[in-house]
């Protein structure tokens, strides 16, 4: 679908110049973190649909994974005697 536009290209940027001029004739009541903020609003309201920032997180490393023999575990007899006395108390409770 054709969109119409009474704006000619070569009007753009003189009128986009004039709105941000008219604009900022009203903002200036606010500090100048304000209008900061206010244009950080616009341009995220504006970019976000059509050009969502990169990515900040780190891409995912592979993990390998450790498979360990059955034979190479610890003894039942040895992870009992690393149990701290608290440990093994709840463990006779239990």
């Amino acid at each position: 679908m054709a969109v119409e536009s009474w704006i000619s290209p070569e009007e753009t940027p003189a009128l986009a110049e004039a709105a941000t001029a008219m604009i900022e004739d009203r903002l200036s009541r606010f500090s100048k973190p304000e209008r900061d903020a206010y244009w950080a609003s616009i341009r995220k309201a504006y970019n976000t649909p059509y050009n969502p920032p990169a990515s900040k997180r780190a891409a995912k490393v592979a993990v390998p994974v450790i498979e360990i023999p059955v034979s190479d575990l610890p003894d039942v007899a040895l992870v009992a005697a690393a149990m701290t006395p608290e440990m093994q108390a709840n463990a006779a409770a239990a």
